[in-house]
């Protein structure tokens, strides 16, 4: 799309008082400052992931307008799939945010301006080039979903504890070592991805996920699975292959919903089976 053609489109949305526009895949290497017109947007994709087609469809954005922090009616802006590599401060103003993502771009730097943005459900910033999470994103007491998989963490920060009402925590593909005692605290949780990491040691702390359906976390240097595990009772998926586990704990029968366990590839030699005469 040129830019003349793009600019007519802002200016009919204008017209028309349109509350979403999708600009993804049609070869934009810059974002005119006339969005800042479209005050009543409400949804803005300038890329995205077409499960239709199943395709990525971005552009080749390298860095937004001043202009789109004034969208405060913004509740969905999805970036990803773009060559984006820095997050304004300025995101502070999109109060009424509860959905963004940035995930497939070249973000090293999480801003702690991100806190401000209280109503946030969901936040997405996979396949980036992020090595650390601020303290900042305990203040987002209302996320739902936080997808920072394929990055480059290496700590997972105590202020993660607070964020009380998150359902899926996604870390994999990392460089994580240790889970905090604070991963407790999202008793909330149902889904914890931390497969492909550097973790050895599972903390008792994880019984107190007593919401967890699914827990990840294959590809890892767990050599010992603590008793704690048999209070997930909720637990449906328990996917641990690929480690350095030797033993199988009775606790792992407490969980009459398990569905799928997968202990592929791991140092097993036996498998007790209870005798239950």
């Amino acid at each position: 799309m040129t830019r003349e053609e793009l600019l007519a489109l802002i200016d009919r949305a204008a017209a028309e008082g349109w509350t979403e526009l999708d600009l993804a895949g049609l070869g934009l290497t810059e974002l005119p400052g006339e969005i800042g017109k479209l005050t009543q947007l409400e949804t803005l994709i300038l890329g995205k992931w077409d499960k239709q087609k199943g395709e990525d469809i971005g552009n080749q954005l390298t860095d937004l307008p001043s202009e789109i922090w004034q969208l405060q009616n913004l509740k969905i802006l999805s970036i990803s799939y773009n060559k984006i590599t820095e997050i304004s401060p300025q995101i502070s103003q999109l109060i009424n945010l509860q959905q963004l993502d940035l995930s497939h771009n070249q973000i090293s730097v999480i801003p702690a301006a991100i806190g401000h943005l209280t109503n946030l459900q969901q936040l997405h910033l996979s396949v980036n080039q992020i090595s650390v999470i601020p303290d900042a994103i305990g203040q987002l007491t209302h996320l739902q979903q936080l997808d920072l998989s394929r990055n480059q963490i290496s700590v997972i920060p105590a202020a993660i504890g607070q964020l009380t009402h998150l359902q899926g925590l996604d870390l994999r593909g990392n460089e994580i070592s240790f889970i905090p005692d604070a991963i407790g605290q999202l008793t909330h949780l149902q889904q914890l991805h931390l497969s492909v990491n550097q973790i050895s040691f599972i903390p008792a702390a994880i019984g107190q996920l007593t919401h967890l359906q699914q827990l990840h976390l294959s590809v890892n240097q767990i050599s010992f699975i603590p008793a704690a595990i048999g209070q997930l009772t909720y637990l449906q998926q328990l996917h641990l292959s690929r480690n350095q586990i030797s033993v199988i704990p009775d606790a792992i029968g407490q969980l009459t919903n398990l569905r799928k366990l997968d202990l592929n590839d791991n140092k097993l030699e036996t498998i007790a089976i209870p005798d239950d005469s």
